[in-house]
């Protein structure tokens, strides 16, 4: 009995040590209970906007008059007439997180799958709808090392990127895109787009209006941009 009990405690006394501190610091973080719920929304929304067409992607908006267009290298703007505004990043520009901790993780001679689970490290998508339905709950005495560490880190960040989201969070699916929508238009600012193609290219979009303003983009104006949005050919804007 008390040799099993020393080697329970030298087997698993980090995650012993670690996860009452990570109980407590989480315990009353309401936004890591929160996981996403499927966007209810029709595939063809009607839209009688314009459309734009940045870094190898195009979509429409329902809203046609431009008031600024701003293009860098990574990043492109439009505020519209009525204070909405939408912000697209570069997809080529995006860190790959996986391949990034794939990286770290051969370079410490460890299976990137004995740290996150034979489904997360599938794909960048998979990664993050793993990151996202995390919640404190798999924070398990009995996990292994790095998987208690992987889970720790990975609770943190999310803890971070939900940070003042009133709206909640969502999954989707196009016929071209899966992702998600950190926020929601009744209650946040800006909502957030990661969009997945079938290349595993996240696509990433802001979706807001100026403060202050009451022209704030609804729910369906959201999914016209995120139902349109496609692959082109080339990056010409429109």
């Amino acid at each position: 009995m008390c040799v099993g009990l020393g080697v329970l405690l030298a087997t698993y006394a980090p995650q012993i040590s670690l996860l009452p501190y990570m109980k407590w610091e989480l315990r009353n973080a309401a936004e890591l209970w929160v996981v996403p719920a499927p966007l209810r929304v029709a595939a063809n929304e009607p839209c009688k906007g314009r459309t734009f067409s940045y870094f190898g992607y195009e979509f429409e908006t329902p809203w046609t008059q431009v008031k600024r267009e701003r293009k860098q290298e990574s990043v492109a703007a439009l505020n519209f007439s009525g204070r909405q505004f939408v912000t697209i990043f570069d997809p080529a520009q995006s860190a790959n997180e996986l391949d990034l901790m794939k990286q770290s993780a051969a370079k410490r001679g460890v299976e990137l799958r004995a740290v996150l689970g034979d489904e997360a490290g599938r794909s960048r998508y998979a990664l993050r709808s793993w990151m996202w339905n995390l919640t404190p709950a798999d924070l398990r005495l009995f996990s292994s090392r790095q998987k208690m560490a992987s889970s720790s880190v990975f609770l943190t960040l999310k803890k971070i990127w939900m940070t003042g989201i009133k709206g909640g969070l969502y999954s989707f699916e196009t016929s071209r895109f899966r992702g998600f929508q950190k926020g929601g238009p009744g209650q946040d600012d800006v909502i957030i787009i990661e969009a997945f193609d079938a290349q595993d290219r996240k696509i990433e979009i802001w979706i807001g209006a100026e403060r202050g303003s009451k022209n704030r983009p609804s729910q369906a104006d959201i999914n016209t941009i995120l139902y349109s949005l496609r692959p082109v050919s080339t990056t010409q804007a429109k």
